[in-house]
């Protein structure tokens, strides 16, 4: 490989490898990358299709981790460099108007992690297209290919499925929210509406509560109300109290019963399960529990633990997974 030859791989790999980031810090929290679909349907004046919101995010943010992964490994090249081109184009155009309007949300293009301006992320696209020129520009006729790059293509790529679908049913690994382990829930931050049309904010604050959030109330079937309700009663049994939160309903009928009201966006950065519970001790958020997952004995261990610690512990233990995951994403298939 000469000197040309490598500069133009390495700008491949370079521009891979930030598709992949992106994608793959999406995937692994759907409910954010719904938030970010949302304000762009939002935004583009599309937001009848709202209801398509979290399917739209796992198109895009699978289509940037397999794009990315064949720049990365080399795979496919002579036409996933004109899939790549015609994807950065989209997000460039997309970004572009962004900055021109300025309205007030976030580009998300690389979820939590990175909170970027309108106009950082429209110069981040552009230097991505110049990488692609560096990358793709003259054309050269590929040679074929060994076997192996797609394998492991699409090895990788069932692997970050994988741990997509699971971060959609549990929680997703890194938790990078306002509202993550060991924050303050000073009042205001999750509104508790009461049906005497008073805020009762401070209920949350005081002592050990279990807030169970409900962003999505008309998605609740019997079983995830039966579900809510054990995990409140298991929270009586080990001295904790409950509260369930939930966002306006379109439907009376499908508030949970005793729920106070409270803001749709606030309850999903607080927990990204529909039907999560969240521990709070004195104010500080603690642990959380996707929906389904609460135990009495998970319970017992929480309260005895030291929080610092246990807060501590888990964000290590996320940081590291997904920093081990992506690095071996990266290694296998660049080697």
């Amino acid at each position: 490989m000469n000197a040309s030859e490598f500069f133009r791989r390495l700008a491949a790999v370079i521009f891979g490898l930030t598709l992949l980031l992106g994608g793959l810090l999406k995937l692994m929290d759907p409910i954010g990358a719904q938030l970010v679909v949302e304000s762009y349907l939002n935004f583009c004046h599309l937001s009848f299709l709202r209801f398509a919101s979290l399917h739209l995010a796992f198109f895009f943010n699978l289509l940037e981790c397999f794009v990315g992964a064949a720049l990365i490994a080399g795979a496919w090249t002579s036409w996933i460099r004109w899939v790549s081109l015609g994807l950065m184009s989209f997000f460039t155009l997309l970004t572009a108007l962004l900055w021109a309007l300025n309205p007030p949300m976030d580009c998300g293009c690389f979820g939590e992690l990175v909170h970027l301006s309108h106009v950082q992320s429209f110069v981040k696209n552009v230097v991505l297209l110049l990488l692609w020129v560096a990358a793709f520009v003259p054309t050269k006729k590929v040679a074929r290919q060994h076997l192996r790059r797609p394998i492991v293509v699409g090895f990788t790529f069932a692997v970050m499925v994988f741990f997509g679908v699971m971060s959609y049913i549990h929680l997703p690994m890194l938790d990078l929210t306002d509202l993550r382990a060991g924050t303050e829930l000073t009042e205001g931050k999750v509104a508790l509406l009461g049906a005497d049309g008073e805020y009762h904010d401070e209920l949350a604050l005081e002592g050990n509560v279990l807030l169970i959030s409900v962003y999505e109330p008309s998605a609740l079937s019997r079983r995830d109300l039966e579900r809510i309700e054990r995990a409140a009663n298991l929270a009586r049994g080990v001295g904790i109290k409950p509260i369930i939160a939930a966002a306006r309903p379109q439907k009376a009928e499908d508030l949970p019963d005793g729920a106070f009201v409270s803001d749709r966006k606030a309850l999903m950065s607080l927990n990204r399960s529909n039907g999560g519970a969240t521990l709070v001790s004195d104010g500080q958020i603690v642990r959380k529990w996707s929906a389904g997952r609460v135990r009495a004995t998970s319970l017992e261990r929480t309260l005895a633990a030291d929080s610092t610690d246990l807060i501590a512990g888990r964000i290590v233990r996320g940081r590291l997974t997904f920093g081990f995951l992506s690095v071996a994403i990266f290694v296998l298939l660049l080697v």
